[in-house]
């Protein structure tokens, strides 16, 4: 599409906002609305216009709209305002988040990893939004820091960028029993859905490698990998504390069977890990009363020793009274 086109007589488009093998992504306004506000444009190509491969991404195309308009319905992931085919393409509409994506948080110009707290607070946000996306029994599937975005207007986090419609960029649009089109981006995305099988701990993995960047301020193709267990290597890349590096190490588990299965389990144990961090706290705490606790129980002990020990020597050595000179007279009487 060309810059100032009209697309279903509505959305004009101002500028393209990226490329991909399943389409093209514009940012446009709409012209129906008073102030002319921005919005997403998706644009889906079928690789194919066999009247087959189109039918058969009309179905999905039709399906995920309607999943994509169901999430929309939370504060925290673009509404879908429309969807519509035109010229034998299919396009969304969305809501255009104002704000920035996390590269420019995690990837910091001055070079400066973020620290444990930092992330730490990162992650809940994520697993937040992310847990109601799992509860829709939805998978994310192109989890990367360019896909979650900080809203200018309230600082929250907001998931974008679905990869459930791109799909429909081949014959094999129609999920075969588990099987889906591969979708990620490297170093994000796990090795079972690089098979077409993910799951929702492949997002888990994924949202453990951005806390992994944002930690080391590296991307995960820097990263190295154990050639045994293909784990990924990063924990001698910086110092955090063990309850934050065994949630990550869980997080980005080769073996997605290893991994927390959904968003509330990981989010579970990031608050357990935040929870121990309170306990810990508690009990240094309470390590330094009792000290004072024992200093002043003994001082007191030591103290009603000595006034009971007064007490008993006076009771078994009564100090005989003074009594005045007598006025009895001496001699024999």
């Amino acid at each position: 599409m060309q810059v100032g086109q009209l697309l279903g007589g509505r959305y004009q488009i101002e500028s393209s906002l990226g490329k991909g093998g399943f389409g093209e992504t514009y940012l446009a306004r709409d012209l129906h609305l008073p102030d002319y506000p921005h919005r997403i444009v998706k644009q889906l190509k079928p690789s194919s216009t066999q009247p087959r491969v189109l039918k058969a991404a009309q179905v999905w195309f039709d399906r995920e709209a309607k999943t994509l308009y169901k999430l929309g319905k939370h504060s925290q992931i673009p509404e879908l305002f429309a969807h519509f085919q035109e010229n034998q393409e299919f396009y969304l509409i969305q809501e255009y988040i104002e704000g920035h994506d996390l590269t420019d948080e995690i990837c910091p110009q001055n070079g400066i990893p973020l620290k444990e707290p930092q992330v730490t607070q990162l992650l809940r946000e994520i697993l937040e939004v992310l847990k109601v996306v799992h509860e829709q029994g939805i998978i994310h599937r192109d989890l990367k820091p360019a896909n979650i975005r900080r809203r200018t207007r309230d600082g929250k986090i907001v998931l974008i960028d679905f990869g459930t419609v791109k799909d429909i960029g081949g014959e094999t649009t129609v999920a075969q029993g588990n099987f889906t089109l591969p979708i990620g981006t490297r170093g994000y995305t796990p090795h079972e859905q690089w098979k077409g099988r993910p799951n929702f701990a492949s997002d888990i993995y994924a949202v453990g490698m951005v806390a992994i960047q944002g930690l080391t301020g590296l991307p995960p193709d820097k990263l190295r990998i154990n050639p045994n267990t293909l784990e990924v290597i990063w924990a001698d890349q910086v110092s955090v504390s063990p309850q934050l590096a065994e949630v990550l190490n869980k997080m980005v588990a080769f073996d997605c069977r290893k991994r927390y299965q959904n968003a509330t389990e990981a989010l579970a144990a990031l608050s357990g890990k935040k929870q121990s961090n309170a306990i810990s706290g508690a009990i240094s705490s309470l390590n330094s009363l009792s000290v004072w606790v024992i200093y002043v129980s003994v001082l007191v002990t030591v103290i009603s020793g000595l006034l009971l020990g007064m007490v008993v020597h006076d009771f078994l050595n009564p100090s005989r009274p003074n009594l005045p000179p007598s006025d009895i007279p001496h001699g024999t009487w």
